[in-house]
């Protein structure tokens, strides 16, 4: 396969994001993935208020990734304009909030933080991260992923999942920003509590662990976004490979640069390793783009992940900046290649970038904006925002 040249790759991707400037709404709403790409021409599946919305972050994020790449300023003023949006969400309905709130703000405030030095920014990211503090219960040592806080009757009342790997970089950036201790424990007991309780004894991950017995779902594993309980959903793994290399940045200890490692090279045999067939391409080439989940039942179709690739990558990358170990930046570079000659949409006139993105057929925001930073970390050096 080819050498992927990243700047173009990047800049195939911009032309996207255009689509996306001209016709996302202000104030921003919840859109749901679509088979085309073109997100837009539906109606928006939630309002910004509403405390299920949490992918429209992913669009602000493309746009700090190309403002952080060209020096274009123009980006950086279209993500701007949204900021009355998140800010009336964190002051008049902070409990209308979830677990998400990390993917929210980090690809919001945090990210806007960093490009520009603006201490509203800093500060929105802060109140973001009190909010998502907010949910963590210290007697099970995790944080409640989906509902209301003040909601007790509903299954959600004890549910954490494996999502939450990647909310963890909100607290991480609130402690250091304030050397509050609370930000660090809480990450930390939550990391060390997923390990426990999420990461199974053959190395596969499951999707939900029910910690709390709530609404008559009792304690332990359950399942919302995998094939079924016990299934092993790709896109869980590559959450939890990039979530505990983030822990490892910030806290530096060993164990999860072991746990990160350990959970890419599951990742590295299910796939690549695994001689498995590019079904969706169609080449009958091995490949490292995942079915959505590995243990799909005989019988069903083993559609692909771009998404989970994506987010995999950018694990990989962080993982082989902790330990230099060539083969996982080797391993995100063929994931990349293939996501370039094989994924792209070509339809230059849609939002979607990435096709076949969570076993659906279809293009999401989260697989667009990661292979936006994939393509950024392997190309030009860049660190995330996470």
């Amino acid at each position: 396969m080819e050498k992927l040249n990243y700047q173009k790759a990047f800049e195939r991707c911009l032309a996207h994001l255009e689509n996306t400037i001209r016709e996302m709404p202000n104030p921003p709403a919840e859109y749901a993935a679509c088979g085309d790409g073109y997100y837009f021409r539906n109606p928006p599946y939630l309002p910004f208020s509403h405390i299920g919305t949490w992918m429209t972050s992913f669009f602000t994020g493309e746009g700090l990734l190309a403002s952080h790449s060209t020096g274009e300023k123009r980006y950086l003023e279209w993500v701007e304009g949204f900021a009355d949006a998140y800010e009336k969400k964190l002051e008049e309905t902070p409990e209308d909030t979830m677990h998400d709130v990390g993917f929210l703000y980090v690809l919001y405030a945090v990210g806007l933080y960093r490009e520009t030095g603006k201490a509203c920014y800093r500060d929105m990211g802060i109140r973001a991260a009190e909010v998502l503090l907010g949910r963590f219960d210290p007697d099970a040592g995790l944080i409640r992923a989906w509902g209301r806080m003040d909601v007790k009757d509903h299954h959600s009342a004890g549910l954490a999942i494996i999502d939450c790997m990647m909310n963890l970089s909100l607290l991480f950036f609130a402690w250091k920003e304030t050397g509050r201790e609370a930000f660090l424990k809480a990450a930390e007991c939550h990391a060390d509590t997923t390990a426990k309780y999420f990461i199974r004894s053959d190395g596969s991950v499951c999707h939900g662990y029910q910690y709390a017995e709530a609404a008559g779902v009792p304690e332990g594993e359950v399942n919302h976004c995998g094939f079924g309980v016990g299934s092993f959903w790709a896109r869980g793994l590559a959450w939890a490979i990039f979530g505990y290399a983030v822990c490892h940045r910030y806290t530096k200890k060993a164990e999860y640069l072991e746990t990160a490692r350990r959970l890419a090279d599951r990742f590295l045999a299910e796939t690549a390793a695994g001689g498995q067939e590019n079904l969706t391409g169609g080449h009958g080439k091995t490949t490292m783009i995942p079915p959505w989940d590995f243990r799909l039942p005989e019988g069903v179709e083993k559609l692909r992940d771009s998404s989970a690739a994506a987010v995999a990558a950018c694990g990989f990358d962080e993982i082989f900046r902790a330990c230099g170990e060539s083969r996982y930046r080797e391993s995100g570079e063929y994931i990349l290649r293939e996501l370039a000659a094989d994924y792209e949409n070509p339809d230059g006139n849609s939002s979607g970038i990435l096709l076949h993105s969570n076993g659906k057929e279809h293009c999401t925001s989260f697989g667009d904006y990661f292979y936006m930073e994939a393509l950024l970390r392997y190309g030009e050096g860049f660190e995330g925002y996470w």
